[in-house]
Formats: structure tokens, sequence, C-alpha cells
């Protein structure tokens, strides 16, 4: 649903208290809420489906002896930052998490919508905490490709320019994200919780 569209709504003369209207509002509300949860966990998906494939390769190689753990630590490393910062988002949705409190469908589908928007703003600050964290085992683990000798000196400078484009672009899209959609909506949504509560 488009902010502009349901604050015009909420302004205009036609936004009456009556039931009618309350259920349609309301409607509109909650088919905006279930696609934003059914992007962001499909949005989810893809990462656990990446990582399961990652961490399921990674086993094998090391059960099939092509992997030295004492050698290559940095991937396994790498691996655990990554698995670690995943659940961070998975307790970080479930701690926000709240029972609807009292008050009416309406006030209680923004509250939600808020929420949800205080989701993905923390999920973006997770984001930051977990760049630096992995990137030094992404470097030792680029690094220890290259000197079991399983990648040469232009591999190691290739794969680390490929990952840093990657985290650039990601550091790029979040931030924008962040900025231009993140920040824009919970301003909207506070001042129509202000506006529903006078």
């Amino acid at each position: 649903m488009e902010f502009e569209r349901l604050e015009q709504v909420w302004r205009s003369r036609a936004n009456t208290p009556d039931q009618q209207a309350q259920a349609y509002l309301m409607e509109q509300l909650m088919h905006a809420l279930k696609a934003r949860r059914r992007g962001e966990i499909q949005l989810l998906a893809i990462p656990v489906a990446a990582m399961t494939i990652f961490t399921a390769i990674a086993g094998r190689s090391i059960l099939v002896g092509q992997t030295h753990i004492g050698r290559e630590w940095g991937a396994l490393a790498m691996l655990g930052v990554c698995w670690m910062m995943l659940a961070a988002v998975l307790v970080a949705g479930l701690l926000a998490r709240r029972p609807p409190r009292d008050g009416s469908p309406v006030r209680q589908t923004l509250e939600a919508l808020l929420a949800a928007n205080r989701r993905a703003r923390t999920n973006y600050r997770i984001f930051w905490f977990s760049l630096p964290v992995f990137l030094v085992p992404l470097v030792v683990a680029v690094v220890q490709l290259n000197d079991v000798g399983k990648t040469t000196d232009r591999d190691m400078v290739q794969m680390l320019l490929v990952f840093g484009l990657a985290l650039g672009a990601s550091v790029g899209w979040n931030t924008l994200r962040f900025f231009r959609v993140l920040k824009p909506e919970q301003r909207r949504l506070e001042k129509l919780l202000r506006e529903y509560d006078q």
C-alpha cells in the first residue's frame, strides 16, 4: 500500500470513525502488513538456503579430507560469523514480536506496521555490526587458500576484488534502503499514530 494514498484517505473528510470505514482501512493495512512479512520471509530464505549449501559443501570437504582445518580455519570462521549474524536477525525478530495492545484494530495494525519497520531497522544495525567482524575471516580465508596452494596470487586478488565489490554493493543497497525507505516510513507511521491518538 502506498503511504501517500493512506495519508490522503486518513486526512480526508471521508475518514470517519464509523465501522465500515475502519473495516476497509484495517483490511488495507493488514494486506500491507502481510505482504511485508511475506517479503521478509522470502528475503530471509535466500541467505538461509545459501548458508546451508555452503555449510554442507564445507562439511563434505572436511569429511573427505580435501580441507585441513588447522591450515584452512578461516573459511569455517567466516561461516560461523555468518550463522551468528543470521541467528541474531532471527532472535531480534522474535524479541520484537509483542502481543497486541488494547485499542482499536486500526491502531493495532499501525503499531504492527511500526514494529515491522523497527525490525527492519534493527536488521540494518546488525548488518553494520557484523560487517567488520565478517571481513577479518574473509581475508584470512582467501589468504589461507593461497597459502595451501588452492589459488594463485592472481586468483586471490580477483577474489578480494569480487568480494569487495559485492560487500560494497550490499553496503550501498542497505544504506539506501535505510534512508530512502525505512526512515521515511517510520516517520509517517509515527505521525499517523499521533494523529490517531488525538
